[in-house]
């Protein structure tokens, strides 16, 4: 009989006051929003960056006087080295074939001899992407035996170094202040809404009503608060991807259970704003 008069009295709760549970729905939304805006702009900008760092790699010249044999031991040595993924051999043949897709026939054809010097195409792994990881692994390559030359774009990698953690930080940043504020704006308008009814809980206090019978009804409307709040935020990012972003997905990244998370936060941000907007009022 409790619960039945606590669902009921939740339920009559919004519905007397539609207006007030449209706003706080709404806000909620918001909020989810623009949460969901700088969590999605922060995982594709980690992407993005994880896809440049994956294209770092290590070209390795060889000595053009060594033979097989000794391309194979180089290359055995180079795979012990620590931070090293993968190393792909390129043959003088397969070097001139890849010259000539890049700069044409013309020139290389005028040649007598192919003067390009076999290589190896040096991977890093994850953990080592970095300026200098990069550089201690060139110089442990180019104090192998047989190296000639050892080469990498140091100034794109010292260029991501430099400037997208920051990015990152500052991206981070920027979401949790708008994130946080947008969350106080939720928490402050269900307690606008309690703080009207205050002498409501005050009179069910002096006539024994316990703590329970109180704020079940309370935390029935902040779920429905937050399940419809959090419903707005999924249809919102279900039409922006499905309708305006589509030609875009091959470059943005939708993790799998963005929208169940998205839904569920709704839901929590509405219990706790309803926790946090009773407590004050009910000893």
């Amino acid at each position: 009989m409790i619960w039945w008069y606590c669902l009921k009295e939740g339920w009559d709760g919004l519905c007397r006051a539609k207006m007030a549970a449209l706003i706080t729905s709404l806000t909620m939304a918001g909020a989810l929003i623009v949460l969901g805006l700088f969590g999605l702009f922060t995982l594709n900008l980690n992407k993005l960056v994880d896809s440049l760092r994956a294209r770092i790699e290590v070209e390795v010249f060889v000595d053009m006087s060594k033979s097989e044999a000794d391309i194979k031991e180089l290359r055995r040595a180079m795979e012990k080295l620590t931070g090293i993924a993968a190393v792909r051999y390129v043959s003088r043949e397969e070097a001139v074939e890849v010259f000539r897709r890049a700069f044409g026939r013309e020139f290389i054809d005028l040649l007598k001899s192919n003067p390009l010097p076999p290589s190896f195409h040096v991977t890093l792994q994850k953990a080592h992407q970095n300026n200098e990881s990069a550089q201690r692994i060139a110089n442990q390559l180019q104090a192998l035996s047989g190296v000639d030359e050892v080469v990498y774009r140091r100034d794109l990698v010292q260029l991501m170094d430099k400037y997208v953690g920051f990015a990152i930080a500052i991206d981070v940043l920027v979401g949790l202040v708008i994130g946080l504020g947008a969350f106080f704006v939720v928490i402050n308008h269900v307690r606008l809404v309690v703080f009207a009814k205050r002498h409501v809980l005050e009179t069910m206090q002096l006539v024994g009503a316990n703590r329970a019978f109180i704020t079940v009804p309370f935390f029935l409307q902040g779920f429905v608060h937050g399940l419809i709040g959090g419903g707005i935020a999924v249809l919102f990012f279900y039409l922006a991807f499905r309708f305006v972003l589509l030609p875009y997905d091959k470059l943005l990244t939708l993790p799998e259970l963005f929208y169940p998370a998205l839904g569920i936060l709704g839901i929590l941000l509405g219990l706790f704003a309803a926790y946090i907007g009773v407590r004050r009022f009910v000893d």
